[in-house]
Formats: structure tokens, sequence, C-alpha cells
């Protein structure tokens, strides 16, 4: 059995588990990718932003968050224990090459930025390039 998943044995107190799930600034196309959080190996489908679960509190829950699209990228797992405050943040990736964060309350960062950077940066350079080739094609006609 792993580490995290459901332990056997009655469950005494419960906590509610604060999920905020974003998306990096300048990656707009996150917005139709569904989230996928897993507590414990159940899944659930909430939409971007805050969320809600019930979860033990006498026991360590094992949390993971991920985007699902044509396959799931950008996970993040993180194993909140018990006694531990249950604030959680989880940021998708500005590429989906790399994992999520999925950390306690503003500890997440943005993760590929550098990435996301470099393909706007040639995506530029090939927009500029364009530009000014097709003024030099108009005057040598």
């Amino acid at each position: 059995m792993q580490q995290g998943w459901p332990q056997p044995g009655p469950i005494t107190a419960w906590r509610t588990l604060e999920l905020n799930a974003s998306k990096p600034p300048f990656a707009g196309y996150w917005g139709f990718i569904p989230l996928v959080v897993r507590i414990d190996g159940f899944e659930h489908r909430p939409t971007w932003g805050p969320s809600q679960f019930t979860v033990p509190a006498d026991r360590p829950v094992q949390v993971s968050c991920s985007m699902a699209w044509l396959w799931e990228f950008g996970r993040a797992d993180y194993l909140l224990q018990p006694g531990e405050a249950p604030t959680l943040d989880y940021i998708a990736p500005a590429q989906q090459w790399v994992s999520g964060s999925l950390a306690p309350r503003g500890q997440a960062v943005i993760k590929g930025r550098g990435a996301q950077i470099a393909v706007y940066a040639v995506l530029a350079v090939v927009f500029i390039a364009i530009l000014g080739i097709l003024p030099l094609a108009y005057l040598m006609t």
C-alpha cells in the first residue's frame, strides 16, 4: 500500500482542505483545460479558483493536482500531514512539459516560465521577420 492512500480504520476527525488552483499569466489556453484533483486516490473535477474538500484530520492525506486534456500533465503532489494548515495553492505550469506547483498557501511558484518566454520570443522574431520581408517583396515587384 502506498503512503498517503486511504488507510484502514475509522476516521475520528475531519477538516476542510482549501485548495486554490490558478493559471499563470499569459497562459490563457489553460482556461479550457479541466483541472483534476485527486485526494487519497479519489478523483475530483473542480473548477479553477478556490475549492473546498473534506479530508481526514487524524492521518496524512495525499493531494495531487494536474490537468487533463488529451493526456494528463502539469502534475504536482503534496502530502498533507495531520496538524498542518489545510490550505494549498496549485499553480499550473507555463508550459505543458513541466510539472505544476502544489504547496502551502503562498509557497507555490510558476514553473516553465523560461520556456514560455523563449517560445514567445521566437514567435515575435518570426513575426517581425515576416513583417520586414513583406515590404521588401512588394518593393521588388
